[in-house]
């Protein structure tokens, strides 16, 4: 019997087992989907992961979840490495845009890695096998969990699952990290336990990415994520010559569905002066689109109840956001950092672990959550308003929205204030955390309002429906 059964083999599900085998516990982990092919450069060709809706869209792991796996997880940083995906520091070449430079502010820490999905996979994958303690299974879906005598009255315990092929796979306690399309909910509810009580926000984006190579990856002469109107630009090195530009909006801008043809997607982002020069590699692969509606967390412990022990949720199958910014990986790994020694200290004490589990949720991952759809809550608005040629929504003054604004301008301006920007988007520090600092809400209100809000130059409204013809 295993210590622990982990759903799931992406990078969360990986980590989560890495993380457990190295403070002693045997761990199976059972992945649907097909494994990747032995090459990395075929893992981008040729891998179908049908369980992962974005797994051919742009990725980037923050500086927050690459501290996390150079920290957690070396054998992943040298698997990443050797096939040629490096940490850069994007920050550090942002900063020289400033008026002034970067002045004396240091920007070292700020390391992002950029890859491509399918080679991040195939590094934590690769990475995996060769962990003592892991037993990685490919092409075995969980059908439903297996319990046993109950820790609590009336709540499933769950002892293992058996898969479609009806093999059984006893454990000691279930990680789910099967990311946002989780079945963990119907097979509590099949297991005669309740239903995660689900809390959704509804601001939808559809996504539209291309990738492209050259020997040169772009040279970066604006925001990462810039905002133009009814539309925002995703600019992302990647691994190995490759690059991904992405345009994202309103899932109901028919007129932007548009770019999914190449050639309109090309004319738009050449109509951005500061971005136009990333369509000038060579394409790779068709434009691939994505939609995603809504903003989920998954409350696994409902009224003070579990909805069942020996079962916990990681990442995604926990909670997810609209990939607007690009924090989805970063925030998976920073909750399975902290969900694993949870898992471990309490595996014969299945009720303590669902206590320390929805705490350390609530204390940590909840906060990032929300904040990223507070950012949405502010851009889907925004971008509505823009399409339909309205004023701003948010003209009246909302305090909040008032400061994030500033926030964001007054990072274009002054190297301190662009510093703590890079903190809360590299989630380092939360929103909450640098404005609490000493100086800090005055120096940003300071910098905001002794220039000019900044605005990324592009097409207005009327000039972008005419590039979608």
């Amino acid at each position: 019997m295993a210590d622990v059964v982990v759903l799931g083999a992406g990078p969360t599900g990986l980590a989560t087992a890495m993380l457990l085998a190295g403070q002693g516990l045997d761990t199976v982990v059972l992945e649907r989907d097909e494994a990747p092919p032995g090459d990395p450069e075929e893992a981008w060709e040729r891998w179908e992961r049908s369980g992962v809706a974005q797994f051919r869209q742009a990725h980037l792991v923050q500086a927050g979840g690459y501290d996390l796996i150079d920290e957690h997880l070396p054998s992943v940083v040298a698997r990443l490495e050797e096939i040629g995906a490096v940490a850069v520091n994007l920050d550090e070449k942002l900063a020289a845009l400033l008026p002034g430079g970067a002045g004396g502010v240091d920007l070292s820490r700020f390391r992002m890695l950029p890859c491509r999905r399918p080679l991040l996979e195939y590094a934590f994958a690769s990475a995996a096998r060769t962990t003592p303690g892991v037993d990685l299974r490919y092409g075995g879906a969980a059908k439903e969990l297996v319990t046993g005598r109950d820790a609590i009255h009336g709540v499933p315990h769950v002892v293992g699952v058996r898969l479609t092929t009806g093999e059984l796979v006893p454990a000691r306690s279930v990680v789910d990290a099967s990311g946002r399309r989780s079945p963990l909910g119907a097979m509590l509810e099949a297991a005669g336990g309740r239903r995660p009580r689900e809390r959704g926000v509804d601001i939808g984006f559809s996504y539209s990415t291309q990738f492209y190579r050259a020997p040169e990856i772009p040279e970066i002469r604006g925001d990462l994520v810039a905002e133009i109107g009814s539309f925002t630009i995703l600019t992302i090195p990647a691994d190995n010559g490759w690059w991904s530009v992405t345009l994202y909006h309103s899932a109901a801008d028919r007129e932007m569905r548009r770019t999914r043809d190449r050639a309109v997607f090309e004319r738009v982002v050449r109509s951005l002066p500061l971005h136009a020069h990333w369509v000038d590699g060579e394409p790779e692969g068709p434009v691939f689109p994505m939609s995603s509606a809504t903003n989920v967390t998954r409350e696994f412990v409902v009224d003070g109840r579990p909805c069942g022990t020996g079962v916990v949720p990681v990442g995604d199958a926990w909670g997810f956001t609209n990939p607007s910014i690009g924090r989805g990986v970063t925030f998976a790994l920073m909750h399975a950092v902290d969900v694993a020694p949870i898992v471990a200290a309490h595996l014969d004490d299945p009720t303590r672990m669902a206590k320390e589990w929805q705490a350390v949720t609530e204390a940590k991952a909840l906060p990032w959550h929300d904040d990223t759809v507070d950012f949405d809550r502010i851009r889907g608005p925004e971008v509505e308003a823009y399409r339909c040629h309205q004023p701003d929504p948010f003209a009246s003054g909302d305090p909040g929205v008032a400061r994030a604004r500033a926030f964001t301008s007054a990072s274009h301006y002054d190297p301190q204030v662009f510093e703590w920007f890079a903190e809360v988007h590299g989630c380092i520090a939360s929103p909450a955390q640098v404005f609490s600092r000493d100086g800090a809400p005055e120096r940003v209100s300071e910098v905001a309002g002794s220039n000019p809000p900044y605005r990324t130059p592009g097409p207005d409204r009327s000039q972008l429906e005419a590039l979608l013809v």
